[in-house]
């Protein structure tokens, strides 16, 4: 353990209540890394920012988290601010996070975008388990660095590992280690400086009609690109590149829209200016 690390197990646990029709949050756990807002409603779905008090992880840190969705509880779970992995001379930091959805459930996770700055080296792992009708939006998003400050593919090491579970199986497994030092960053397009990163998970039913939509979308006017995939029934992604942070949202906000026609859960206002 690195001196002056902060190691922390944060949960969260969430049900529907028949009286009053609502989603509630039955128990809470945080501290260290991890506090949270209050929770409030939009359309039927209960929101809460989550917040890292020390703005972001440095060496020796760990944080896990795991959230809890009921059968029939609908939650949104967002981010105020970017996720910002610190200069790490020595040693790395870990972030678990796992996610279990029950019968008929919902979930909107929609962070903000993670900035691995120098000489940071972190390994991120999510697990996601999901019971059968349950439906999900899982956003994540990945900047080369800290390009306002000259600093650009200049992080020493982001290891991503992720597990989708529908239904008792294993519908998507991967895993993906970036280091500059050994090889140029493997998201590179032609007249290009930079590339930015998002990835979109549409799991459910609904899924299929989904992906059909996005791999229709007429895409050419964001100056992006991207990729629309059925790995099942249940589960869908769309991958996008963009020049830009600006452009990055500016697409991902695109294809929101495109997916709340067919989710129409997806119409939390994270309150954010």
């Amino acid at each position: 353990m690195t001196n002056g690390s902060i190691q922390t197990k944060a949960s969260f646990e969430f049900i529907h209540d028949e009286s009053s029709g609502r989603t509630r949050i039955v128990k809470r756990r945080t501290g260290g890394l991890c506090s949270v807002s209050k929770p409030y409603w939009d359309c039927g779905v209960l929101g809460l920012q989550l917040v890292n008090p020390t703005a972001g992880l440095f060496s020796g840190d760990e944080l896990g988290m795991l959230v809890t969705i009921g059968d029939k509880a609908q939650v949104a779970l967002t981010s105020p601010s970017a996720t910002r992995f610190h200069a790490m001379p020595k040693g790395q930091a870990v972030t678990t996070q796992e996610f279990r959805l029950g019968e008929q459930s919902w979930l909107d996770y929609w962070p903000e975008i993670v900035i691995p700055q120098k000489e940071s080296d972190v390994i991120q792992i999510t697990r996601i388990k999901l019971n059968v009708d349950a439906a999900m939006v899982f956003f994540d998003s990945l900047a080369p660095g800290r390009i306002a400050h000259g600093e650009s593919y200049q992080f020493r090491r982001l290891e991503s590992r992720m597990e989708i579970i529908y239904d008792g199986e294993l519908v998507a497994k991967e895993r993906c280690v970036l280091s500059p030092e050994s090889g140029r960053w493997p998201l590179l397009v032609p007249d290009w400086d930079v590339c930015y990163y998002g990835a979109i998970w549409i799991a459910g039913p609904q899924a299929s009609d989904v992906v059909s939509d996005l791999q229709a979308d007429d895409f050419s006017d964001l100056r992006s690109h991207h990729g629309a995939s059925l790995l099942s029934e249940q589960l869908g992604v769309i991958r996008i590149i963009s020049p830009n942070s600006l452009l990055l949202r500016k697409a991902t906000l695109h294809f929101r829209e495109v997916i709340k026609k067919h989710l129409p859960l997806l119409q939390m206002n994270f309150r954010k200016i």
